[in-house]
């Protein structure tokens, strides 16, 4: 009994291992950290950096395949941040959330939000997977509004 108990929690660990790379908070916080240092500094050739153009990977992603299109991404996001650039604001706090696109090797949405006022906010979300031994974006960046009362993983 001992023996199958052993082999089980080996295959286990080992299956975690296989599959696949886990993101820290740290990993996550630095990733969307230096997105948002590259829209302060308006370091476009970064942004683009941070993507994957790589379209063999996974054919079914819904991320941009192009320089043109991330570019479109920088502006957008510049736009829809527009008072925390301006107001030069900190990411207030990070959700990180598991998650897996059906045909694609995406494993993460994460987001950062910056604090407008005591319940208002505004974000941008990524979806990251690991690849060549770091995490990059595989999709259109997403942002959003939110309203609360309350703040989380801080």
């Amino acid at each position: 009994m001992k023996k199958i108990i052993i082999t089980l929690v080996i295959s286990l660990l080992l299956f975690t291992i296989a599959n696949g790379q886990t993101i820290s908070n740290k990993e996550a916080r630095q990733l969307l950290e230096n997105t948002w240092n590259y829209l302060k500094t308006s370091d476009s050739i970064s942004f683009i950096s941070l993507w994957s153009l790589n379209d063999s990977i996974s054919i079914h992603q819904r991320r941009p395949h192009k320089k043109k299109e991330i570019m479109g991404n920088f502006t957008f996001m510049k736009e829809f941040l527009d008072t925390a650039l301006n107001r030069n604001l900190a990411i207030d706090y990070i959700d990180i959330d598991k998650f897996k696109l059906e045909d694609t090797d995406t494993k993460y949405w994460i987001e950062a939000w910056f604090q407008y006022n005591k319940h208002y906010y505004k974000g941008f979300g990524l979806y990251i997977a690991y690849m060549n031994n770091k995490w990059i974006v595989r999709d259109d960046v997403s942002t959003s509004t939110l309203y609360r009362n309350v703040k989380t993983n801080k």
